[in-house]
């Protein structure tokens, strides 16, 4: 639905809100499923070989999904003529039956296939002719088509009702390793790429220069303005170590117009902020991956528009190849991932009922009830970067009058309580309302703003204040999360009938509702 007042834009925007819909529920199935195989021996391989279409999920920019699905059937549900002239909102529904959805995407990727192997046909009669440049070029051309086919096999998958996830997994994988007939796996024609054009690769310039050159060979004049995202450490939310150097080389040797992420935000009415800077047409999603001695960057650029995957560029070497020392995780990396993990709302698990064998279940800590609560800073929801003496404006967000509790969990892992039972009331009920303003000071590295919004205020929590910080006493991670939550039994429930665990299987509601949001924010020292 939308509540814009002209009513052909806010037809558009209800379609598009119902779009992302879908499509985040495409993206977060497959998700599941390449998650729960991480003791498969090839899941690695798939999680990075389906990076670039599931980043907009995995990295927590799926507030404007670059997917962008075929074919969808539209419906106009707002009758003006039926409707008070008071009520302003606008109703699109937005539709498409699942089996009809897999035909179209399996049509697309038999064609998608089709081009890939006209393009290798040309590159491999340029490599008979010795025309190594044209060969290199139209291998390189390949590239968004792999993207995109990587893409339409994830909407077939994601589009079953309920796929067995180890079957899927299986067809993902032989869809990321092996050779089709006449056709080459992308892995295959990276390697072909690396072996024809034999770049030397000694430190991290030499890989930003390779990912530029690749990605100038296969689009040559956009037309319109790029934003080049923080190179992301592989499907995390945290910042790389060598994102600062990766920007700014992009940033000048790219030949296109460049973008900066949104960094303030311009306040129009009492509590509604709004982003001010130029939309882009294209986004170039990076991210840096390691898998033993081997690092891979990749860079994907799409079109913001409809999605189309302009250009994909894919850079490995070993470790051993590089001459300069540089950290290659985010500071803390493990500890931040399993303090992240801790406070996961959500969390996944097979299990069986009888008849139907094994299955995938979502268990949810939260949200109980239908409270929705949004968090954010100054410079948006992700790839958040700041430096020492920087000042962060935090904002929330919820759909129903809710009380508030912020907890900020350091780089050295001390959990701060920040906020406890801010009140947003009936007035600011799905605005964006200015928290507080903080400033950043040591220690350094990785850290985590959590939320946590509900209908009644929160029960005291345990504190001490240290060094001007009001830290929780609880420290150990799974006590700290249930203390922090504030969560207790529904009443007249047995012990085995708690909130804190699978959703109960009953209809009635608690007494209260409750919901979560978090954000992954990276602090640097200031550099001279």
């Amino acid at each position: 639905r939308s509540n814009i007042e002209n009513k052909e834009e806010a037809y558009k925007e209800a379609i598009a809100k119902a779009h992302r819909k879908i499509a985040e529920k495409i993206l977060r199935k497959v998700d599941i499923i390449i998650r729960i195989n991480r003791n498969n021996p090839e899941h690695y391989l798939v999680q990075e070989h389906y990076s670039t279409v599931l980043e907009d999920y995995c990295t927590r920019r799926q507030a404007n999904p670059a997917l962008k699905i075929k074919n969808l059937l539209k419906r106009n549900l707002s009758v003006e003529a039926a409707r008070p002239e008071q009520d302003t909102e606008t109703f699109a529904l937005v539709y498409i039956t699942r089996d009809r959805l897999r035909e179209i995407y399996a049509n697309h990727a038999l064609n998608l296939q089709n081009e890939i192997r006209d393009k290798l046909n040309i590159a491999q009669a340029a490599e008979r002719a010795l025309n190594i440049n044209t060969a290199v070029r139209s291998y390189l051309q390949t590239y968004p088509l792999y993207e995109a086919l990587k893409e339409a096999e994830i909407i077939q998958i994601g589009a079953e009702f309920n796929p067995n996830f180890e079957n899927s997994f299986r067809r993902l994988a032989r869809a990321a390793t092996e050779n089709r007939e006449n056709l080459w796996s992308h892995r295959m024609v990276i390697k072909r790429v690396e072996e024809l054009q034999g770049t030397v690769i000694v430190n991290y310039n030499d890989i930003f220069k390779s990912v530029i050159n690749q990605l100038a060979v296969q689009v040559t004049n956009p037309n319109g303005s790029v934003l080049v995202q923080p190179l992301i450490y592989q499907d995390s939310e945290m910042i790389s170590p060598i994102t600062l150097e990766f920007t700014q080389a992009m940033r000048e040797g790219l030949p296109w117009a460049i973008v900066d992420s949104a960094r303030q935000f311009d306040q129009n009415t009492i509590g509604n902020y709004e982003i001010s800077r130029e939309r882009p047409n294209w986004r170039l999603s990076p991210s840096f991956w390691i898998n033993g001695e081997e690092i891979t960057i990749r860079a994907t650029l799409r079109n913001v528009t409809n999605g189309d995957f302009l250009a994909s560029a894919i850079v490995k070497v070993m470790r051993t190849q590089l001459r300069e020392s540089h950290p290659y995780k985010p500071r803390g990396y493990e500890r931040a991932r399993n303090e992240k993990e801790a406070f996961n709302p959500r969390y996944f698990v097979r299990e069986t009922s009888r008849g139907n064998g094994e299955t995938i279940v979502e268990h949810a800590f939260s949200p109980v009830g239908g409270l929705k609560v949004d968090v954010k800073t100054g410079e948006g929801r992700s790839d958040l970067y700041y430096t020492e003496g920087d000042t962060v404006k935090i904002f929330a967000r919820v759909n129903q009058p809710a009380y508030l509790r912020f907890l900020y969990t350091l780089a050295d892992q001390k959990r701060i309580l920040l906020v406890d039972n801010f009140y947003i009331g009936q007035d600011k009920v799905n605005s964006d309302v200015e928290i507080d303003t903080f400033r950043c000071v040591p220690p350094f590295g990785t850290e985590f703003l959590f939320v946590a919004a509900r209908t009644e205020k929160f029960p005291p929590i345990e504190t001490r204040e240290e060094n001007g910080f009001t830290v929780l006493v609880e420290q150990d991670a799974e006590s700290a999360v249930k203390s922090w939550r504030g969560l207790r039994r529904i009443q007249n429930r047995s012990d085995e009938q708690q909130l804190i665990g699978p959703k109960p299987f009953y209809e009635e509601q608690p007494e209260f509702q409750q919901s979560e949001a978090q954000l992954v924010i990276t602090v640097e020292e200031k550099k001279d």
